[in-house]
């Protein structure tokens, strides 16, 4: 005998005192849920409960534990065998708008002193993290001198197509919008302009892009300091940076020189990541660290911001970064860095890569751990700077 409404509508409200008296989340997060206020109606399905869920910010590690403790809270209910949460994140807005990106709420570039250190690589598996947990993310690849994220993100690098009237229409690639120079340029073709013609480039894909609504604008920066990242600071609210070193003193002095420029136009710094830091042996477990140690928490220390992560140096990520399929974890022998990227042929171009991102693969590990931890990070710390408040103390990684 099925339940009536009324019967649905008894265990709909006994969810919701459950879920009232419970704590939600409250487990040593990056991001505290104190203010974890978003549970919307409850709807009972047969003995399903339907909780909709907003979330202070898009975190699928957020997502497991408030999963987790909702399912706890209301386990013990007579009537309910199943519950379903329906997330939503809430990016907050901060009402700042221009002309040039009018729907987008958060602008953050992604930088790094030197190249190399694999900023192109944190900056996509953050945006593709963000929208894997709901939010929406766009993707400005704007080193106009080494455009990769087609490359990285498998879109290929077809010419995007435009609207009736003219703008651009962002690629599509796991749930990101994306718009790079290597949609535009020929991959072997050098970008070699002087200032003001890269002032006015990176003005076209600011406002003649169809973006639509986003929560958050990825802006890849190329290495250093110069026209691009003024153009940026210049025309647009950036609400933060991401300023991504490994740990050796060459390229975290070259980082240092990237924070002190953003400062003194007054980007706030969101975090460092240290990238590369630490290669695990596949065979014995231990980790060795091949490019120092500890370089990044020593800037970040320096400037008073936080360490947003530490990224493993992980050969896999070469192997998706050509499109390929990583081998095996233990027992198969593959070189350091990954193999080396051969040039494509022009099919190769054309054909998305089937590869995921690491930030999304099953089989990611610690990799993937420490990207999805730099996305929710990243984050909690654009909340902060929009609510005025603090987040907690980083738990390890």
């Amino acid at each position: 005998m099925g339940t009536t409404p009324s019967d649905d509508e008894s265990l709909a409200a006994q969810v919701e005192r459950a879920l009232a008296d419970a704590h939600i989340g409250r487990d040593g997060l990056f991001y505290a849920l104190d203010d974890l206020d978003g549970f919307g109606r409850v709807r009972v399905d047969g003995r399903t409960a339907i909780v909709p869920v907003t979330l202070p910010l898009p975190a699928r590690d957020v997502r497991t534990v408030v999963e987790r403790d909702v399912r706890e809270a209301v386990g013990a209910i007579d009537g309910i065998d199943a519950v379903t949460c329906r997330f939503e994140p809430r990016v907050p807005d901060p009402g700042v708008r221009v002309e040039l990106l009018p729907d987008v709420k958060h602008v953050i570039a992604v930088a790094s002193g030197k190249g190399g250190v694999g900023k192109s690589t944190v900056a996509t598996n953050v945006a593709v993290a963000l929208a894997d947990a709901g939010a929406s993310v766009g993707v400005l690849d704007a080193d106009v001198y080494g455009p990769n994220a087609p490359q990285l993100l498998g879109v290929g690098e077809r010419t995007p197509t435009a609207t009736l009237d003219d703008r651009m229409v962002p690629r599509e690639a796991h749930g990101v919008s994306v718009m790079s120079m290597g949609f535009i340029v020929g991959e072997d073709d050098p970008v070699i302009w002087r200032g003001p013609v890269v002032d006015g480039f990176l003005t076209q894909l600011f406002g003649d892009v169809e973006w639509g609504p986003l929560d958050y604008l990825i802006v890849d920066l190329p290495p250093g300091t110069g026209d691009v990242q003024l153009s940026l600071v210049q025309h647009l609210p950036v609400t933060g940076a991401v300023v991504v070193t490994t740990p050796q003193a060459v390229a975290v002095d070259d980082a240092r020189r990237g924070l002190e420029g953003f400062a003194r136009y007054d980007v706030p710094i969101l975090g460092i990541v240290e990238n590369m830091a630490g290669f695990r042996c596949p065979d014995c477990g231990s980790v060795h660290d091949l490019f120092d140690a500890g370089g990044g928490d020593r800037l970040a220390e320096a400037f008073e911001v936080p360490v947003l992560g530490h990224i493993p140096l992980d050969p896999a990520v070469g192997e998706l970064e050509r499109g390929e399929d990583p081998p095996d974890p233990p027992g198969v022998s593959v070189p350091l860095l990954g193999r080396l990227q051969l040039p494509r042929t022009e099919a190769e171009r054309e054909r998305p890569t089937s590869a995921e991102p690491m930030a999304l693969r099953e089989d990611g590990g610690e990799t993937r751990r420490a990207l999805e931890l730099v996305a929710t990070r990243t984050a909690a710390r654009v909340n902060a700077l929009v609510t005025d408040s603090t987040p907690p103390d980083s738990s390890p990684d």
